[in-house]
């Protein structure tokens, strides 16, 4: 069964900034990649939107990534449903744009291309606390 259709997406914000090491870009340990994301869903719940948020850090270069994702809603579900289920897969579905926007951007500075990592979104998922609450219910 089909819950939601993916309709696209558009970048909302984009920063890039770049300092004047030239240490590499590639992401380690002691660098950081924050996500997150927010879900709006119309009053008949009909439509939704994803907001994904990627914040980048490497040793050189940080970009700060907002992307919206646009889904029609198939089936009738609860709200915190749609939710679950955009969070999951909506964000899954974002990420690799997101991936390919950053590399890109970052690539027509220079040589270096900024890569962001994978990302396991089930585990980012289960560390907050709406997803936990509603899983228990």
């Amino acid at each position: 069964m089909e819950v939601a259709s993916f309709q696209g997406y558009s970048i909302r914000d984009i920063e890039y900034h770049k300092s004047l090491k030239n240490l590499g870009n590639v992401l380690s340990d002691e660098d950081s990649l924050e996500v997150s994301s927010d879900i709006h869903v119309t009053p008949d719940m009909k439509q939704a939107k994803l907001q994904l948020k990627v914040l980048c850090h490497a040793p050189n270069a940080e970009m700060n990534l907002e992307l919206w994702g646009y889904f029609t809603l198939m089936t009738k579900l609860e709200r915190n449903e749609i939710t679950d289920y955009l969070g999951l897969n909506g964000v899954a579905l974002l990420l690799p744009y997101a991936r390919s926007i950053i590399s890109m951007v970052s690539v027509l500075d220079g040589k270096d291309a900024l890569l962001m990592p994978t990302v396991d979104v089930l585990g980012l998922l289960k560390s907050t606390e709406t997803f936990e609450n509603n899983q228990k219910t």
